[in-house]
């Protein structure tokens, strides 16, 4: 669907520009030699003027074609394009083939030439001023493509013949630069001045093929066009050539304009839809089973959810009333034990233990007060060991608890020196 959409988008494009071109008149001469009498036929010249003849119909050009032209057909195509040309808005000449500067003059060479006379090459060539010069003359905006920068091997039938003669006529490599004389006039050559352009090893030369993949582009300014296609053949010859362009223009030109009025579609990408709603089928329940099961829905007991259970084991809603019966009845099972109370015991019960005294005298104090004499004993002030025994509390009372003490007197630091 998106490849479709983006078919379409440069469908439109095209057709919005070819039909911006109507609105102008635009006429174009595309020529292609190739096979030369007398010396070897180049690949691709013929397959680069048919492909820039069919780009150029596409964007509305009045597209006039040459192949393999000899010096009298070279001729009656340049006469036949100016008669044409004549008050159109846009020119373009296109050439492919071999050309060669002399005295910084360029000249198109025509099939049939031998370039080994000097007298005979303006009978054997067309000289590219010319061309030029009647294209300011017819059009208001005149554009000149020339791939024919390439090595031409007549060239060296014409030195042969320069130094027989010892003339001083300079022959360059490749074309010369050329400046326009009028308004709106760009040339653009495949290669700069003194270079020699590639053939390619593919169907079109790499200047060509470059050119076709820029031209039907819209919105690209001639110029800005030129640009990317110089950057192009750079990169795919390892920087061996280098498009030149030589430009008068006090306007912009595009082969294909941008049409305000068409707006790029982007492309729709369709969100999911929801699925449908599924309507639930209604139930055929029995009008007593379900006031039954409404009635126990709401008493919310265990009790009822039995009952509906066993008298409506295969129901509409025993599956409800299963899970029911397992809550409510689990919930109900469940009782609160009350704490166990603990009973307070009476003394009764616990016999209650009472301590009375016992007071013993220590042996050694026995037999110490035995050894002194009847005269120097002295009387025990009191009972210091004290043993305790334990009595019920019921038994029979006896005397206070508490210490006995002796006879003797009690005063002061006496009776505390003797106790130890």
């Amino acid at each position: 669907m998106r490849h479709s959409l983006i078919a379409l988008m440069g469908f439109v494009a095209t057709l919005a520009a070819t039909t911006h071109a109507m609105a102008e008149r635009r006429v174009a001469l595309v020529v292609g030699n190739a096979q030369y009498s007398h010396t070897f036929a180049l690949p691709n010249p013929r397959n680069d003027a048919q492909d820039m003849a069919a780009a150029l119909s596409r964007l509305g050009f009045d597209v006039t074609v040459g192949y393999d032209l000899d010096q009298a057909g070279f001729a009656r195509s340049m006469e036949a394009f100016a008669r044409v040309l004549d008050g159109a808005d846009v020119g373009v000449f296109f050439y492919a083939g071999h050309g060669l500067q002399i005295s910084e003059k360029n000249y198109l060479v025509s099939t049939g030439a031998r370039l080994d006379n000097t007298f005979l090459i303006s009978a054997e060539t067309i000289e590219l001023d010319a061309i030029v010069r009647m294209m300011e003359s017819k059009a208001t905006t005149n554009l000149i493509f020339l791939d024919a920068c390439r090595n031409n091997p007549l060239a060296e039938n014409l030195k042969r013949s320069l130094a027989a003669l010892s003339r001083s006529t300079a022959l360059g490599r490749g074309l010369a630069r050329v400046e326009p004389s009028g308004r709106d006039t760009l040339i653009a050559f495949s290669a700069a001045p003194g270079q020699e352009a590639a053939d390619g090893r593919s169907r079109n030369s790499p200047f060509t093929a470059s050119l076709l993949k820029h031209i039907s582009q819209p919105g690209l300014e001639v110029s800005v066009m030129l640009k990317h296609v110089a950057a192009e053949v750079r990169e795919e010859t390892r920087n061996a050539q280098h498009p030149q362009q030589v430009s008068d223009m006090t306007k912009t030109f595009y082969f294909a304009k941008q049409d305000p009025a068409v707006v790029p579609v982007p492309a729709v990408v369709q969100a999911p839809q929801p699925p449908a709603p599924v309507t639930p089928t209604p139930l055929s329940v029995d009008p007593v089973e379900l006031a039954f099961w409404q009635a126990v829905s709401t008493s919310n007991e265990c009790e009822s959810t039995r009952a509906y259970r066993r008298r409506f084991p295969n129901g509409s809603f025993a599956e409800l009333a299963a899970i029911s019966e397992r809550r409510q009845c689990a919930k109900e099972a469940m009782q609160v034990i009350p704490p166990a109370k603990l009973e307070p015991r009476t003394a009764s019960a616990v016999p209650a233990v009472a301590v009375t005294p016992k007071v013993e005298t220590r042996p050694a104090e026995r037999k110490h007060h035995a050894s002194r004499s009847p005269e120097k004993t002295r009387p025990l002030r009191f009972q210091r060991e004290v043993a305790y025994e334990a009595v019920p509390l019921d038994a029979t009372p006896r005397a206070p608890v508490g210490f006995s003490f002796g006879v003797g007197r009690m005063m002061g630091p006496a009776m505390f020196g003797r106790f130890r």
